[in-house]
């Protein structure tokens, strides 16, 4: 099977009756070329309009972990801060233990001093009024004797 030109299979055209037809032909092939043109030019579209769609999820994404990293990190200095500020109330309070203990301590300091003061005074009244007694005893005589 052989290939003919169109013209060759058409007997007895002239120039004239063939040049309407290639007119025809030419513009078939132009609104071919245009089409094709056309669905490359949206085929082409549609993948730009995808990457566009990847690239917007691509930002969401990173979006979303950026948010999630500031919001870790607003947790953990959150966290820190509760931490420090219960070491500190925590020393605080062992800082308000031991001055309560050392008050604790100094009171019964001063309650044993002033009971040995006490007894001290006692012993020292027992010793003076026994001193008086015997002094007393010694000049049990008139005292005008001696004057």
């Amino acid at each position: 099977m052989s290939i003919t030109p169109v013209a060759a299979t058409t007997t007895g055209l002239t120039a004239t009756q063939v040049a309407p037809q290639r007119q025809t032909d030419l513009v078939d092939q132009q609104r071919l070329d245009d089409r094709q043109a056309q669905d490359r030019l949206e085929d082409q579209r549609a993948l730009d309009r995808r990457r566009l769609d990847e690239q917007d999820a691509v930002r969401q994404d990173l979006v979303r972990q950026d948010q999630l990293r500031a919001d870790d990190a607003r947790q953990y200095r959150d966290e820190q801060l509760r931490v420090e500020q219960q070491r500190l109330q925590d020393q605080r309070r062992l800082e308000d233990q031991q001055r309560i203990a050392e008050q604790l301590r100094l009171e019964e300091t001063l309650r044993q001093r002033a009971e040995e003061n006490r007894l001290q005074f006692e012993r020292s009244r027992e010793a003076v009024t026994t001193r008086l007694e015997q002094t007393n005893g010694m000049f049990s005589g008139r005292v005008d004797v001696y004057l």
